[in-house]
């Protein structure tokens, strides 16, 4: 068996210009951009802990954290400036809402636990924490207003223990 060089040394050739080929093509599409710009801005809406936020509860972007409320046996007690909502915007209105979008425990041992929204003379909203899904909407807050949050919880008498959790969810934009 005779071996022709020429034919083997074109596509030798051949094979090496396709992958040089394939090489070239591949660090074309290797190569992508994305140009952008982060700014950091206030936020309009923001929480802030009232006087009788209960110790340790803090604030972490938009969370509010370890907001832990310890009712008495037999007793009920209101938080009555537990949390704010604060308008840092001076200029613009928003509207919003307010949703209980998560709740555990045992929501049984306990007579009431309210969720109540008001200003300074009078109530917005009240939601029901015990039930998911409890909401209010089209909600209002000026330029530059705080609204506050208090929390109205009845044990259920007798019970010696109990524990429920919860989260709520606030949804706002701009009014204008």
């Amino acid at each position: 068996m005779k071996i022709n060089y020429k034919k083997v040394l074109k596509l030798v050739t051949l094979l090496i210009t396709s992958m040089l080929i394939a090489v070239v093509s591949a660090q074309v599409y290797s190569y992508m951009y994305i140009e952008g710009s982060g700014t950091i801005t206030s936020q309009e809406l923001g929480w802030e802990l009232g006087t009788t936020a209960p110790s340790g509860s803090k604030i972490e972007g938009s969370y509010v954290k370890l907001l832990n409320l310890s009712i008495p046996q037999n007793n009920p007690k209101n938080f009555t400036d537990c949390v704010r909502i604060v308008n840092n915007d001076n200029t613009n209105d928003y509207t919003f809402s307010l949703e209980i979008a998560e709740v555990g425990g045992n929501t049984t041992k306990f007579t009431t636990f309210d969720l109540i929204l008001y200003n300074s003379t009078s109530r917005y909203a009240t939601l029901d924490v015990k039930t998911k899904g409890s909401s209010a909407s089209n909600l209002y807050i000026g330029a530059s207003q705080t609204l506050y949050i208090r929390f109205e919880v009845t044990p259920l008498t007798d019970e010696a223990d109990g524990y429920i959790y919860f989260t709520v969810k606030l949804t706002y934009q701009s009014a204008s």
